[in-house]
C-alpha cells in the first residue's frame, strides 16, 4: 500500500489488517509467569526477570503468529505511519524505564519496579487501540494501571509483586476478549 496518499482510515485498517493476535496471548503467558515467580521467589526473584515478562511478549507474540499462521507484524508495515506511531510509543515506553529503575535503586523496593514496568508496559496498548480504531486499547491500559496501582495499595508483602504482575496478566484476559481482530477488517 502506498501510505503517501493513503488516507488515515486505510492506514488504520492496514494496521490492524497486519497486527499480531498473539500480543495478549503472550501478554497473559509473561505476566502470569511472573507472577507465578514472584509467588515462589519472593524477594529472591530476580530483577531482569521482570524486564523479560516486560519485553517478551513481542517476539513471543511473533512466534505465536507464526504457529498459527497468522501474519502478524513483518517489516514492510514499517512503511505505515500508524505503524511508526506505535514504534515511536515503544521507543518514548523504553526511555521512561531509567526513572523507573532509579525509583527502585532510591527504596530497595521490587515492588516498585514490577508496578513501574506494568504500567509502562500498558502503555503501549493505547496507541495500538488509537491505530486499530478500537477502543479497548485504551480500556485495557486504564484497567491495568488501575488493578496494578490497586494491587500494590492493597496487598501487602510478601505477595504484593506476585498480585501486581497478576493484575496486568489478568487485563490480558480483557484485551484477548474484547480487541478487534484483523479479520474484521474485512468485514467493515
Amino acid at each position: 500500500m502506498d501510505f503517501t496518499s493513503a488516507s488515515l482510515a486505510d492506514a488504520r485498517r492496514e494496521y490492524l489488517r497486519t497486527s499480531t493476535t498473539g500480543m495478549p496471548i503472550a501478554g497473559l503467558i509473561t505476566w502470569s509467569a511472573l507472577a507465578l515467580a514472584a509467588m515462589v521467589l519472593g524477594r529472591g526473584l530476580p530483577a531482569w526477570a521482570v524486564f523479560t515478562a516486560a519485553a517478551a511478549p513481542v517476539p513471543l507474540s511473533m512466534l505465536i503468529d507464526r504457529l498459527r499462521g497468522a501474519q502478524g507484524i513483518r517489516a514492510e508495515n514499517s512503511a505505515n505511519p500508524v505503524t511508526q506511531l506505535f514504534m515511536q510509543m515503544i521507543f518514548v515506553v523504553a526511555l521512561l524505564i531509567p526513572f523507573v529503575i532509579i525509583a527502585v535503586r532510591e527504596t530497595s523496593s521490587l515492588d516498585l519496579l514490577i508496578l513501574g514496568l506494568a504500567i509502562l508496559a500498558g502503555m503501549v496498548w493505547v496507541p495500538h487501540g488509537w491505530g486499530a480504531d478500537d477502543p479497548a486499547g485504551l480500556r485495557h491500559f486504564i484497567l491495568r494501571a488501575v488493578l496494578c496501582y490497586a494491587a500494590y495499595l492493597v496487598v501487602s508483602e510478601p505477595w504484593r509483586g506476585a498480585a501486581i504482575a497478576g493484575a496486568a496478566a489478568l487485563t490480558y484476559v480483557y484485551a484477548i476478549a474484547a480487541m478487534r481482530k484483523p479479520w474484521e477488517v474485512a468485514a467493515q
